[in-house]
């Protein structure tokens, strides 16, 4: 059963969820996918292939806008969540995205254990990538699974306490990544995330709900 709101997917309140994971090879106009964890069953089945393309195209473009070494935060319209992500000095970028009572500290600590653990174990197999790939990781996968419990991923962890706040940490919106010049809609037509029935169902939901961005 969908959530009940005005958009199929928009989140429940009160429900902590971890949605996505996702590493790339950072590049500034178009990182590299290279593995990605997602958790969607409690969406639809009807609104999950559309829901990855979405959730692929939010988390490539904050973290492309992302500078190398700096955390970001974005702030999803309409209660569809957040995005947190970090890029690593190394060229390793992070993505996760939450609900709004997931809780940051966490969400922070996943990013980190994640990269650390990708640039342990997956030495020498992403440096060279040019295109998406879906490399296999079961100690990263591991962790999506026990990120889905933040209390028991606040126990198994330890997480560092100071990653509560982390400073330099801004609150942003989609809007707040684009360029000038830019929309989001014209990065959505050009994007190679966005399969044609996408892009309608975002189309034909922007249409006949004028008074909400959907993203």
């Amino acid at each position: 059963r969908p959530p009940s709101s005005s958009l199929p997917w928009a989140l429940e309140l009160g429900i902590m969820k971890l949605l996505a994971l996702t590493l790339y090879k950072w590049k500034q106009d178009d990182s590299v996918e290279l593995i990605q964890c997602t958790e969607l069953s409690s969406f639809s089945f009807i609104y999950r292939p559309t829901l990855r393309d979405h959730i692929r195209f939010h988390g490539r473009l904050v973290v492309n806008r992302t500078p190398l070494g700096r955390r970001s935060t974005v702030e999803m319209d309409q209660n569809l969540g957040k995005i947190h992500s970090w890029v690593h000095p190394q060229g390793v970028g992070a993505m996760v995205l939450i609900d709004s009572e997931y809780p940051q500290r966490v969400a922070l600590s996943l990013l980190s254990e994640s990269v650390r653990i990708f640039l342990e174990r997956m030495t020498s197999r992403w440096e060279e990538a040019t295109g998406d790939m879906t490399l296999t990781c079961p100690e990263i996968e591991d962790l999506f699974v026990k990120y889905q419990n933040p209390a028991e991923a606040d126990k198994l962890t330890k997480i560092d306490k100071n990653l509560q706040e982390v400073k330099g940490n801004l609150l942003q919106s989609m809007d707040d990544l684009l360029k000038r010049g830019e929309s989001l809609d014209q990065l959505m037509e050009k994007s190679k995330d966005l399969s044609d029935s996408s892009l309608r169902f975002y189309r034909t939901a922007k249409k006949n709900n004028q008074c909400c961005k959907m993203y």
